[in-house]
C-alpha cells in the first residue's frame, strides 16, 4: 500500500450494501474455519492477523481457538475499520489491535502463526509483505494466506464465452475494494516459494461455476452454498480463491 493511499476510502465496500458482501463473507468464513481446524491440533500460540476486513476471521479465531491464544495481535491501517471493530466486538485482554501500515509494523516478539487472508491483492508489493512477515515467524512457524483467483471457473467460462476479455483485469468492484491485482494458482504458489517458504498445502475456496447474480437467481438452499464453499478445496486451480498453508 502506498503512503499516499487513504485506506478509509474503501470502508464502504465493507458494508452490507456492497454487491459481493455475502459472497465475501462466505469465503472469509471458509478460510477462517479451515485455518482454525489446523490450529486446534497445536498447543498455545501467538497469532498475528493482517487486516480486519469484515471481522469474520478475527471472530472465528477467537471463538475456535479460545484458550489456545496466548496472544492475538491484529494489524490494521484504517482508523475507521479499527473504530468499527472495537464498537462491534468485546475484546479480551489477550487481543491487541495495532494501527499501522503492514510495511512499517515490527513486532517485539515473533509469532507461531501469521495469517494474511485476502490481503496480498491489496498491497503494492506482495513479495515484500510475504518476505517481511516471514521473518516475524518463529522457526517452524506457520503462514496462512489467501487471495482471489483470476482463473476461477466462472471467469474461465466467461472468458471462453467472449464475455471477459482478460482474466486478470480488475472490475469496478475490485477497485472499490482496493484490489490491485489478481493471482492464479501458479503465481501464488511461486510467490511463497520465491520467499523461502515451504508450501504445506494449496486448497481452493468456493467452487463458483457462474456469476454471483446468476447464482443468486437460482435460489439455492444453504446446503448447496456450503457445498460450493467446501467443495473447492480439492480444486484450487479453478476455485474462486486460493488458500496456501506454508512454513519457514
Amino acid at each position: 500500500m502506498s503512503e499516499k493511499e487513504d485506506l478509509d476510502d474503501y470502508k464502504d465496500a465493507y458494508g452490507d450494501d456492497f454487491k459481493f458482501t455475502d459472497e465475501n463473507l462466505g469465503m472469509l468464513g471458509a478460510y477462517a474455519n479451515r485455518m482454525c481446524r489446523q490450529l486446534t491440533r497445536t498447543g498455545p500460540i501467538r497469532l498475528l492477523s493482517l487486516g480486519i476486513g469484515h471481522n469474520i476471521v478475527s471472530r472465528t479465531i477467537q471463538q475456535a481457538l479460545g484458550d489456545k491464544l496466548k496472544e492475538y495481535v491484529i494489524v490494521e491501517g484504517s482508523e475507521v475499520m479499527i473504530s468499527r471493530y472495537k464498537e462491534a466486538e468485546s475484546l479480551p485482554a489477550n487481543v491487541k489491535v495495532v494501527q499501522s501500515w503492514f510495511e512499517e509494523y515490527t513486532p517485539s516478539e515473533t509469532f507461531d502463526v501469521i495469517e494474511m487472508g485476502f490481503v496480498l491483492e491489496h498491497v503494492d508489493d506482495p513479495a515484500q509483505i510475504v518476505g517481511r512477515f516471514k521473518n516475524f515467524l518463529k522457526p517452524g512457524g506457520t503462514l496462512f494466506m489467501a487471495v482471489p483467483n483470476a482463473r476461477s471457473l466462472h471467469r474461465l467460462i466467461g472468458h471462453n464465452a467472449g464475455l471477459l476479455d482478460n482474466l486478470y483485469r480488475l472490475s469496478e468492484h475490485d477497485l472499490q475494494l482496493g484490489h490491485k491485482r489478481y493471482f492464479d494458482c501458479e503465481s501464488f504458489t511461486q510467490l511463497a516459494l520465491n520467499n523461502g517458504l515451504k508450501v504445506v498445502s494449496v486448497e481452493g475456496l468456493f467452487l463458483k461455476p457462474v456469476t454471483t447474480s446468476q447464482l443468486t437467481s437460482l435460489n439455492l438452499p444453504d446446503q448447496v452454498w456450503q457445498a460450493l464453499y467446501s467443495g473447492g478445496a480439492e480444486f484450487p486451480a479453478i476455485s474462486n480463491a486460493i488458500l496456501i498453508e506454508a512454513t519457514v
